[in-house]
């Protein structure tokens, strides 16, 4: 019994020899791996969570800017037609003192009603001009000083050019006025 003891404790002994060394060499290194591999999935889980954030960030600040220009689009036709309406509007206050008084209330109704629509030079001027018209006829009924007369006379005129450079448009290209000379031969059949 002893010499079975003997040969398997020299080959356990080796068994166990070689398994502490295979042990000592490969189990460090596998819990090594295994810890690399657990940082680098926490790692990974963390710039995913990074990147998720910035797109999301990303998609709100588009939809944000899309709403904000759909906005704008849509009001644009709007605000060229109440630029345009206030210079019909600027017409009859300059056209003669008997209809003044009339177009400064027509004015001060439509600036009422639309000056959301205006640019903010524009709708402050249009408010100078037509209380400025109505200061002249006063200072004209009262026989005012004529510096007084002509000094409210040039607040009202000053508001047709701050409204043309308010609405001021973007010239043709070239390949637009060549394009629109194209289509108007093709239509006149030369």
């Amino acid at each position: 019994m002893s010499a079975s003891l003997a040969g398997f404790g020299l080959g356990g002994a080796i068994a166990a020899l070689v398994s502490a060394l295979l042990l000592k060499q490969y189990l460090p290194s596998y819990f090594s791996e295994k810890g690399k591999n657990l940082a680098t999935k926490e790692d990974i889980a963390a710039i995913t969570r990074e990147v998720e954030a910035v797109r999301h960030e990303y998609s709100t600040l588009v939809e944000e800017l899309r709403a904000k220009h759909q906005l704008r689009m849509a009001a644009l036709d709007r605000r060229l037609q109440a630029h345009q309406e206030a210079f019909t509007y600027w017409r009859k206050l300059v056209a003669g003192p008997e209809e003044s008084d009339a177009a400064v209330l027509e004015c001060q109704a439509w600036w009422e009603q639309n000056c959301v629509y205006l640019e903010p030079t524009v709708r402050h001027a249009f408010v100078v001009a037509y209380s400025n018209a109505r200061t002249r006829n006063e200072f004209v009924q009262m026989h005012a000083d004529s510096r007084l007369i002509i000094d409210a006379w040039q607040k009202v005129m000053e508001f047709q050019e701050i409204l043309f450079a308010a609405v001021q448009l973007p010239a043709m290209s070239e390949v637009e006025v060549k394009e629109i000379q194209r289509k108007i031969t093709a239509m006149s059949g030369g």
